[in-house]
């Protein structure tokens, strides 16, 4: 099967790539400098729980950030032809999976309790209206929007790289 590299730009790659980059630092900045309240009732980064429990959290979410950034550059650098396959095709889609899942719903959401469509969010469970000009409405914005572009960047890198990939031959019986 014979590839056409002449189209083949490797800009959404790089671009992913750039992505992954800032979200593996972002992350080992909040392991390292402690971005860990106990006292909060809310899950996450200042949410409450065990210490170990948000340092396996974000030590997970660094290594796949770290680990996303090496395969999405294997579909474009010479080394990356040496490495197997599913080892850089099976990430990539398991990544754009969680970005999209992420990333999707949760900007839909903000962009819908932004023009007041859903004033008590998406599913109306929020027990209090949600206040647009908060700090805490902007930083879901920015946060949701952040996972919608690494969305936007990783589901056409991996969609060029799984084009351009050669498959084997099926035997027929």
């Amino acid at each position: 099967m014979q590839t056409n590299n002449a189209r083949f730009s490797p800009g959404w790659a790089y671009s992913a790539a750039a992505w992954l980059g800032v979200s593996f630092v972002w992350h080992v900045q909040m392991g390292v400098m402690g971005a860990y309240d106990p006292d909060s009732v809310s899950t996450g980064p200042n949410g409450g729980g065990p210490l170990w429990l948000f340092l396996a959290y974000d030590g997970l979410i660094t290594l796949m950030s770290g680990a996303g950034a090496v395969c999405v550059l294997a579909t474009v650098r010479p080394w990356g032809a040496r490495a197997p396959g599913c080892l850089v095709r099976v990430p990539l889609v398991i990544g754009c999976v969680l970005l999209t899942v992420r990333g999707v719903p949760g900007l839909v959401e903000n962009i819908t309790e932004a023009v007041g469509l859903t004033p008590h969010g998406l599913l109306g469970t929020s027990e209090k209206r949600i206040e647009r000009g908060s700090w805490d409405f902007w930083k879901d914005m920015l946060i949701n929007g952040f996972f919608f572009i690494g969305a936007v960047l990783l589901v056409p890198a991996t969609r060029r790289h799984l084009r351009r990939t050669p498959r084997r031959p099926t035997h027929a019986r």
